[in-house]
């Protein structure tokens, strides 16, 4: 059993090590620059962002993990490559928002990620059904926080 899920324990594994560095590079922004930001009064605490990532993180690399063992399939690399570049994009909008303050682009790189995670759900959902659910709440995260992004870029 554990050799048949020692891929998905891979990708776990390093999708949470991403998280973590992320995760790192954020808390040096967070008492210094975010804190002072003007925020929606539906932003949620600080931890409920790390608990949510975390989760979303374990399905991210499971989306991962099962898109790449369907990668030989027809359309395996397009969706595998698409999911790619959805999350580069992830992973690019911590520098762009905390370490730069590039809020307006923080903004419509969200924007942008929510209709390529849309288009990753539509084209995978035949392909790849259990990556296409996992990617549902992730993509409601994102309009969550592309509407957290906005009302930051708004109010300041």
């Amino acid at each position: 059993m554990f050799k048949r899920f020692s891929g998905a324990f891979l990708w776990i594994f390093v999708f949470q090590l991403i998280a973590y560095l992320i995760g790192q590079m954020t808390k040096y922004n967070i008492g210094t620059w975010y804190e002072t930001l003007n925020k929606s009064t539906f932003n949620p605490a600080p931890i409920v962002f790390s608990i949510v990532w975390g989760i979303l993180y374990v399905q991210l690399s499971l989306v991962g993990w099962s898109l790449w063992l369907k990668r030989s399939e027809p359309r395996g690399k397009v969706v595998l490559w698409i999911y790619g570049l959805q999350m580069f994009m992830n992973w690019a909008w911590t520098p762009l928002f905390f370490s730069f303050h590039l809020i307006a682009i923080g903004f419509y790189w969200i924007m942008v990620m929510v209709i390529i995670t849309l288009f990753t759900i539509s084209i995978s959902w035949k392909h790849d059904k259990f990556a296409s659910i996992l990617l549902v709440p992730y993509w409601f995260w994102l309009l969550f926080a592309g509407y957290l992004n906005g009302v930051i870029w708004l109010k300041n």
